[in-house]
């Protein structure tokens, strides 16, 4: 061999080394920057345990919403922040393919976003089933004993579901948007069972428990949100209360609110393998086959979600509500909340993450920028980096954190949410001083922070307004603006009127049908707009939904809401292409005030004045059903007995030829023979509880004398 060769050779050899040396450091850097420390996730976890804690105590009262009303401010405030979480994680693990690559709204390309989605995760799950075919093992969990653990895991989640959507339809409504909410609230209703207490997921859900050794106790109880009970999973919990906290404000949120919808009714990766790994173990996958079958995208809830948003977004074109724009960059919005809401990671990781990478580059730049003139929260860079590490841990941790947040408010370094306008970044990118001193990944992190940063001193909900282009409201405006009980949800209004007392007997006897002399419109439009509010709320938990009563309930609401009688499937696409005549009680309202020239009404709040002392008897009236009606944990039996005294109202109406035409009339008797029937089974339900049962029969007698009153 040559000497020339042998120099070759050896060169080549040379550099092998050198570029195996130098893959080793990249491959360490590459750790360093996604890698936490021990000290970091120390921290990260007591901060998301803190999250947790606060988590639990709203998941309690938003279930006891009527105990604790004083907690909706709060409740909204997280809810913003959970919102703008979306658009973070969004970018700090930005995907091959995002719904925010739909710059503009348009029905078909959205559908072929949500068939690639669907592709994507039907492509995964045939090679999962390749891997386990080839020997693999389980990927949730490894025994029998682990996969119970998995179940009580999502006991949080899985024991509300449908939540995102129990308070969607109300008769606080805007009454152009119901054939909206009334298809979103029909995957609520399907989720309970339509009534058929049997069929309703969260009792599916909690019998697979207790099968198997976990008795929990109610989901909407202080026991529950008990730390013995092991239960402290913080994504779990964050994806509960996410759901609760969306559904609390239905006319605010009601983009966002479709918008989860369409992400959450989605095909899910997790849900088909549970379906193959449970079986493997003993215990049945039912619940979750139950789930990949109904949500399907051609007649289930995942293709009638999109649908309502093809319909919603058809309704603003055309009414001018709120603008196109905006109203799609809240259903994104809301489909990347459902997103985050189902990832393990929060915006925390990444500024963990951020605050490594400076503090590691900081203890090598300690003497580089002793020229530098650049000042962080009145220090000079050199003052900052002369001792980053200490031995005190307490003294390294108040460096990071005290280095991040003067950054955050050093300009012209940084300009809270406009990293294209902060000189930090101009200077890390080509031609600037510190360009190659990070990586492109690094790089990419710091821009997303300062993207993600609120103006300092902003209200709650600033910096989420400001990303969907303001705050816009679906509600009617009115002058003097209104907020109560008739115009919009929640609101707890004092209980001026207390419930009367019960009844002295249980037993329950129909009085006889009323008798009006002379109708008065000017009374009895309050009362029928009205009336429909009294039995929403008793199914707007969906823990409190697992029981006969409240299943029979939830049946006498499906017939006032116009949807087909209940058979022994599930509608899904059905209810909502079905033909033919099935208005719900406001609609056959609404055609009352049309055929007696009455103006018609564009919400509750055009037909119930705000409440004063000289208020009419049917305003007076009408504010205290919907009080009572907002507090039906305490009110229920009595709102049931409500509910049936109108009831008699409906049958005076249906019989009455001048108030609604005969077909009006002809389904209206459909809707009192449904609804007798359903108040039969829920007396058959209260036999065993006489208390209850004089509470019944009390409102029943109550409700009577009022309607009869005002009527005369």
């Amino acid at each position: 061999m040559s000497f020339t060769k042998i120099i070759i050779l050896s060169s080549l050899f040379i550099a092998f080394l050198l570029v195996q040396r130098w893959r080793t450091w990249f491959s360490r850097q590459a750790k360093n920057v996604t890698a936490l420390d021990t000290d970091q996730k120390s921290r990260l976890e007591a901060k998301l345990a803190e999250r947790v804690t606060l988590y639990k105590e709203l998941y309690y009262k938003v279930q006891n919403l009527e105990e604790f009303p004083e907690v909706l401010p709060t409740a909204k405030e997280m809810l913003l922040e959970l919102l703008e979480h979306g658009f973070s994680m969004a970018k700090y693990k930005p995907q091959t393919r995002s719904i925010l690559d739909l710059k503009e709204y348009d029905p078909a390309s959205l559908d072929q976003f949500l068939e690639a989605e669907r592709q994507e995760v039907s492509d995964g799950f045939e090679a999962y089933v390749r891997r386990r075919a080839a020997g693999s093992p389980r990927e949730l969990f490894n025994t029998k004993e682990d996969a119970v653990q998995w179940l009580k895991r999502l006991a949080p989640l899985n024991l509300i579901d449908g939540a995102w959507l129990c308070r969607v339809h109300k008769i606080t409504t805007p009454f152009v948007l119901r054939d909206i909410t009334k298809n979103a609230w029909q995957v609520f209703s399907e989720e309970l069972g339509d009534g058929d207490v049997e069929k309703n997921h969260v009792l599916i859900y909690r019998d697979l428990l207790r099968k198997h050794g976990v008795d929990l106790p109610a989901c909407d109880s202080i026991e529950f949100i008990r730390e013995h009970h092991g239960l402290d999973d913080e994504q779990v919990w964050r994806n509960s209360i996410g759901q609760l906290l969306i559904s609390l404000f239905p006319n605010e949120f009601l983009p966002e609110i479709l918008g989860l919808n369409l992400h959450f009714e989605a095909l899910a990766p997790t849900g088909l393998r549970a379906t193959k790994e449970f079986p493997e173990v003993g215990i049945s996958a039912y619940y979750f086959a139950l789930h990949v079958s109904i949500d399907n995208a051609d007649s289930g809830h995942s293709g009638m979600a999109l649908a309502n948003i093809v319909a919603f977004m058809d309704l603003m074109r055309k009414t001018g509500m709120m603008d196109c724009a905006q109203a799609w960059k809240r259903i994104q919005a809301g489909y990347l909340l459902s997103q985050s809401l189902d990832d393990s990671e929060t915006p925390d990781v990444f500024e963990e993450r951020l605050i490594q990478i400076l503090h590691r580059k900081a203890n090598l730049a300690r003497k580089i920028h002793c020229t530098s003139r650049a000042r962080i929260g009145g220090k000079s860079l050199s003052e900052w980096f002369s001792s980053p590490f200490s031995a005190n841990e307490e003294k390294g941790d108040e460096w990071k954190y005290g280095f991040l947040h003067a950054l955050a408010d050093s300009r012209p370094w940084v300009y809270r949410g406009n990293s294209s306008k902060s000189l930090l970044m101009k200077e890390l990118s080509w031609t600037g001083r510190m360009f190659g001193a990070f990586t492109d990944s690094e790089v990419q992190l710091m821009r997303t922070w300062i993207d993600s940063l609120p103006e300092k001193d902003a209200r709650p909900g600033d910096a989420y307004w400001k990303t969907v282009g303001g705050h816009s409201l679906l509600e009617h405006s009115f002058l003097p603006s209104r907020q109560d009980v008739a115009v919009t949800h929640p609101v707890f209004g004092p209980q001026d009127v207390p419930c009367p007392s019960s009844a002295s007997s249980p037993d329950f006897a129909p009085l006889p049908a009323l008798q009006v002399s002379q109708i008065r419109l000017d009374a009895l439009l309050p009362l029928w707009f009205v009336h429909p509010c009294v039995l929403e709320n008793i199914v707007a938990s969906p823990y409190q939904t697992a029981e006969p009563l409240t299943s029979k309930i939830l049946q006498i609401i499906r017939a006032e809401m116009g949807y087909s009688p209940e058979n022994t499937g599930m509608a899904g696409m059905d209810e909502q292409l079905r033909r033919g005549y099935r208005p719900d009680l406001v609609a056959l309202g609404c055609e009352m005030a049309r055929r007696n020239n009455v103006p018609e009404p564009t919400c509750l709040g055009d037909i119930i004045a705000p409440l004063s002392e000289d208020s009419p008897a049917a305003t007076k009236f009408a504010h205290s059903l919907l009080n009572w009606s907002m507090r039906p944990q305490s009110n229920g039996a009595f709102l049931l007995g409500l509910a049936r005294a109108f009831l008699d109202m409906e049958v005076w109406v249906a019989a009455d030829e001048s108030l609604l035409a005969k077909e009006a009339r002809r389904y209206l008797w459909q809707v009192i023979e449904r609804k007798r029937t359903g108040f039969e089974a829920c007396l058959t339900e209260l036999d065993s509880d006489p208390a209850k049962s004089c509470e019944f029969v009390g409102g029943y007698e109550y409700g009577r004398a009022e309607i009869e009153k005002i009527l005369a």
